[in-house]
């Protein structure tokens, strides 16, 4: 089965086929519309066979569709039915949850996507739970977001940025009963040593996590996971 990954970030879109290792990408931001995202990827794609799709979405998805429009791109998204648009059948899950399970190693694991934002997600015996813990107040009066994003590793510094990533794993992991924190993301890298409990990840495992759901349909190239999620499938 051919199957295309999407991760719809606030920087870049990158776009993976099954057995590709290397990514292809285009840039995103606050001017990328649904119809720019669509343009992109056939224009990525142009003569790849593709029989799926899957989508990480940087928003709220329920029944597998998104809920509201992301921070960080244009608006209409909500609107838009991908599966029909890309005449094949569509699954999308947010993008966090999306790189937490191409992660997943089993038992409890917390996701701390380092990226244009602060994104996370908890899985627990295979069941994805989407967090939204950006909005949490850290240090100063200030939000988990504003320290750990890509604005924050900017404007505070790498050492400043290092210091409330670690406090930040190490608190949320306590308060979860984590068994381990996950460090994704495109700015995991900038991490020089990983705090106490915590595994690098990256963008990469947003791969894997877009094999895994399509699992129920096939053996994906992804290590089995105890429990596959359902996911909505969008219709064509």
């Amino acid at each position: 089965m051919n199957i295309l990954v999407i991760d719809v970030g606030g920087t870049h879109v990158k776009v993976w086929r099954t057995e590709e290792a290397e990514k292809t990408k285009f840039p995103s931001g606050k001017e990328m519309t649904p119809q720019a995202l669509i343009e992109g990827v056939r224009e990525a794609t142009e003569g790849w066979p593709i029989e799926r799709i899957s989508i990480g979405y940087p928003g709220e998805i329920r029944n597998g569709r998104p809920v509201a429009d992301p921070y960080n791109l244009a608006a209409g998204w909500t609107e838009v039915d991908f599966g029909h648009e890309f005449n094949c059948p569509v699954r999308m899950m947010n993008d966090a949850c999306m790189q937490a399970l191409g992660s997943y190693e089993g038992g409890k694991m917390l996701y701390m996507g380092l990226g244009t934002s602060l994104g996370t997600a908890f899985i627990t015996e295979g069941v994805i739970v989407p967090l939204a813990l950006g909005h949490m107040k850290l240090w100063e009066g200030e939000t988990f977001e504003h320290y750990l994003s890509r604005a924050g590793l900017t404007l505070h510094g790498k050492k400043r940025w290092r210091q409330a990533v670690g406090e930040a794993a190490g608190m949320l992991k306590a308060a979860f009963f984590a068994d381990y924190v996950v460090l994704g993301g495109g700015n995991a890298d900038e991490m020089k040593e990983l705090p106490e409990g915590c595994r690098r990840g990256g963008n990469h495992n947003a791969y894997f996590g877009g094999l895994r759901m399509w699992e129920d349909l096939q053996e994906a190239a992804a290590p089995k996971l105890a429990v596959v999620p359902k996911v909505e499938t969008a219709s064509a």
